[in-house]
């Protein structure tokens, strides 16, 4: 399980084995799609569903 925090123009994303990362909104005035910098993994959000992406890992569809 992961936990999706809003933030207003970031997220915070947290994983079950401790993990924290913070993605800002990429392009900055839009609400869907996030990107952390330093890693450049992302997050898109449709709706009720939340598609996390991590460099070399299979991409998770998370729903609330």
């Amino acid at each position: 399980m992961i936990s999706i925090q809003n933030l207003g123009t970031s997220l915070r994303v947290a994983g079950p084995d401790g993990w924290t990362e913070e993605f800002a909104a990429s392009p900055a005035n839009q609400s869907s799609r996030y990107q952390a910098a330093a890693t450049h993994d992302a997050v898109v959000i449709d709706g009720r569903e939340a598609l996390l992406m991590k460099k070399g890992s299979t991409p998770l569809t998370c729903r609330r």
